[in-house]
């Protein structure tokens, strides 16, 4: 594995060295720092994040049974390779889940609803400032958020187990620094609408437009690759 860009910080033992390891690892090839098909070397890995091999390892299993990695016992452990099949699978199981999902969350207060709307703003100015890695994680936080607004804690843990998933693929589309498809696709306006109004058809309806347009942007990028 070649180094990254920015050396990941020493892992936090709070759940566990392996999981904060995987959580890292995941959140790189999402981004696309560690490309698909690049090889972890577990010495390079254990180094970076400052622990031994042992943990390394053992984060790289729970990634290779997410199908995150890919294991080759004679070759080691590899980013797993972007594919239009694999794409499509996903956004079947995220539709399923995800309706779900949105079906049983309590509206939230309005408290809550200002610190969305505040970082949906902070996600429009990173955008502008084409701030990628920032974008990311707090692209994530607002999902998080929203997606926790559920009692139903088994269904959010496997909503954003496939909302990870899918977004490891986000890292083969531009960052939409201006007005277009691309942009409309990521923007929260009708989300927020539909959750301050406490209007769920419309929250369902916005959640499914905006999974199947980016769905849509994905497919025709992985053909165009030849993927």
């Amino acid at each position: 594995m070649t180094a990254t860009s920015k050396t990941p910080a020493p892992v936090s033992t709070d759940r566990g060295v392996p999981a904060a390891i995987a959580d890292q690892l995941r959140s790189l090839i999402a981004r696309g720092t560690l490309a698909p098909g690049m090889r972890l070397g577990q010495t390079e890995l254990a180094e970076q994040f400052q622990a031994s091999r042992v943990p390394v390892r053992e984060a790289l299993k729970l990634l290779s049974s997410e199908g995150v990695v890919e294991h080759d016992p004679n070759r080691g452990f590899f980013v797993t390779k972007l594919t239009r099949d694999e794409a499509e699978q996903l956004f079947t199981l995220r539709s399923l889940v995800e309706d779900e999902l949105m079906q049983t969350i309590e509206w939230p207060e309005e408290d809550v609803l200002a610190d969305l709307e505040g970082r949906a703003q902070r996600l429009e100015d990173l955008l502008d400032a084409g701030d990628r890695t920032r974008w990311w994680d707090e692209h994530k936080e607002f999902h998080t958020i929203i997606f926790a607004l559920t009692p139903k804690k088994t269904i959010m843990r496997e909503a954003m187990r496939l909302w990870m998933l899918t977004d490891r693929f986000r890292a083969l589309l531009p960052l939409p620094r201006r007005a277009s498809e691309e942009r409309r696709v990521v923007s929260k306006h009708s989300l927020l609408q539909a959750l301050r109004s406490r209007d769920r058809r419309k929250l369902i309806a916005a959640r499914r437009s905006r999974r199947e347009a980016f769905e849509r942007l994905l497919i025709e990028t992985l053909e165009a690759r030849g993927l």
